[in-house]
């Protein structure tokens, strides 16, 4: 009987799933790896689309590309004091 597999994946749980599938796929055979890897693919872009669906959209960009955006938020600071700043200056 094949273990019930969680919907659900905590953290702790997800650092296992990778070694776990690779050992899975070592023992199969190369027709079936091939299958599973465009099944792997098919998630991937079924994924992306239900997230442009949900009206989210994942743009990737370097780590470089966002250096210049640092420092550029303050946390913690007085929202009142800063929207008041903004709109004063228009």
């Amino acid at each position: 009987m094949t273990p019930a597999v969680p919907t659900q994946i905590n953290t702790a749980t997800a650092t296992v799933i990778r070694p776990e599938l690779l050992r899975l796929l070592d023992d199969l055979p190369q027709p079936k790896q091939v299958e599973l890897l465009n099944f792997a693919r098919y998630l991937r872009q079924q994924t992306a689309q239900d997230l442009r669906d949900n009206g989210a959209a994942l743009h990737g960009v370097s780590a470089d590309a966002l250096v210049h955006l640092t420092g550029r938020v303050a946390l913690g600071g007085d929202a009142r004091l800063d929207t008041e700043a903004l709109y004063d200056d228009l």
